[in-house]
């Protein structure tokens, strides 16, 4: 009787046993990818997409674009400012301040420049020095600009100094606008006229204690040195769609922004507010240059392609004075 009693107990216990653990197991059986799929079903199988969350971590740095003397028939400098209160350039400038979890181009490079991890270049006007003798004194630009700060010996290497600025106090906000060197180029290598991103200038815009509205370079920053930096950085490249990220190093080097020119490389150094007087001089003189840019291919190879005039006689090229 003892034996039939448990026998009963032990079918009881395993029924319910197996009640409880059945539901999880059939969960777990609508979950789990099944063993009986066909090859090309597992190719096929979609993935949840991870583009919000990415990440640019890891990415491989890109290389820098290089011009060799030797494969350069032609070459132009081209200075553009960036309003970053255009819509094109809004990437550059938002948010205005770090949130957390985004920050800005200049509250990037400024933690940059002050842990040491960037150098950076005085700004001298119509001359752009990168070497040891014009690096920025980050103490003389956070007193300068009365920004408060920390500092104390920097632990990788106590011969300089880490600055600590609250978030709050970066100057991020007022910074609306960027300097842009652009090197155009012919590279006879692929018959085609190309563009490299050579260094930017944040320019800092505030009152003085008159009321004026000033602009301050603040420094140069060569791209090829903050490529790195850039490439880690991401912003949103559409703003209908705020998933379509891409790095600022992208964002430079597809040219996503929108930029007028200022100066273009000429023998007398002159700005083009140097010898255009008015806003309506200004506007056109720029609109040549824009449209000189865009027709410089056609036209540089019509020029090595031009015949010889004949003996005793001048060419249309001789005679035409080019900008």
């Amino acid at each position: 009787m003892k034996r039939i009693v448990f026998l009963v107990f032990a079918i009881l216990g395993s029924l319910l046993t197996y009640a409880q653990l059945a539901p999880g197991a059939a969960a777990t059986s609508r979950l789990a990818p099944t063993n009986q799929s066909s090859p090309k079903e597992k190719d096929t199988e979609q993935v949840a997409s991870s583009l919000p969350g990415l990440s640019l971590k890891n990415n491989k740095l890109p290389e820098a674009v290089s011009i060799q003397a030797d494969n350069i028939l032609w070459q132009r400098d081209v200075y553009r400012m960036l309003d970053l209160t255009k819509e094109k350039n809004a990437p550059l400038y938002h948010p205005a301040q770090p949130d957390g979890q985004r920050k800005n181009l200049f509250s990037m490079l400024f933690e940059l420049v002050a842990t040491n991890q960037l150098t950076v270049y005085e700004y001298i006007d119509k001359k752009e020095m990168f070497s040891d003798e014009y690096k920025v004194n980050m103490e003389e630009l956070l007193n300068r600009f009365w920004i408060p700060f920390e500092s104390e010996p920097d632990p990788k290497n106590p011969t300089l100094t880490v600055f600590t600025v609250d978030e709050a106090d970066i100057p991020s906000q007022e910074v609306t606008l960027y300097y842009v060197k652009e090197s155009y180029f012919l590279d006879q290598r692929n018959s085609s006229v190309r563009i490299k991103t050579i260094a930017f200038c944040p320019v800092l815009v505030r009152e003085d204690e008159m009321g004026e509205v000033r602009r301050y370079p603040l420094f140069w920053v060569a791209f090829d040195a903050a490529r790195d930096a850039l490439s880690r950085q991401t912003v949103s490249a559409n703003k209908y769609n705020t998933v379509n990220r891409i790095s600022l190093y992208d964002f430079f080097m597809q040219h996503q922004y929108q930029g007028e020119i200022y100066r273009v490389s000429n023998l007398m150094d002159q700005n083009i507010m140097d010898y255009c007087t008015t806003p309506e001089e200004i506007a056109a003189e720029q609109e040549r240059l824009e449209q000189e840019l865009k027709d410089i291919q056609a036209t540089l190879w019509n020029d090595h392609k031009q015949e010889p005039a004949p003996k005793g006689r001048k060419s249309s090229a001789d005679i035409a004075e080019k900008p």
